[in-house]
């Protein structure tokens, strides 16, 4: 299978609900005739395949997101001095809490917007 093709088939589509009970029934299941160091044994195995996925993916997602150039520290000193934050315009550093005159232009764009269809509503 080439890298870039996925199964998309698992982990299957299922409600929340159904599929975190699907798991407690496993659970129910696995316990079954063994005392509690095999449970313990066995349940610490389950664990460790689950960590392993858990460290894969997060370090997928951070070479992912270097790579989209979207990780941000908003705790950085560069972030706390406006630039590079999540409040912040890349391109001139201008803080978004400033940017006033956009803000007004759209609320009174949906102002407009809002009349007209009460207009269109009254015809």
């Amino acid at each position: 299978m080439n890298r870039n093709q996925h199964n998309t088939n698992f982990p299957p589509s299922t409600n929340p609900h159904l599929f975190s009970m699907l798991a407690v029934t496993v659970g129910f299941a696995c316990v079954g005739d063994y005392n509690a160091n095999e449970q313990n044994s066995i349940g610490n195995w389950l664990i460790l395949v689950g960590q392993y996925i858990l460290t894969h993916a997060a370090q997928q997602q951070l070479i992912e997101a270097r790579l989209e150039n979207n990780n941000l520290n908003i705790n950085s000193k560069k972030s706390k001095n406006g630039y590079g934050g999540p409040f912040t315009d890349n391109e001139n550093n201008k803080s978004n809490q400033t940017q006033r005159d956009e803000v007004d232009f759209l609320l009174n764009a949906v102002e407009k917007i809002q009349k007209e269809l009460e207009n269109l509503q009254k015809k």
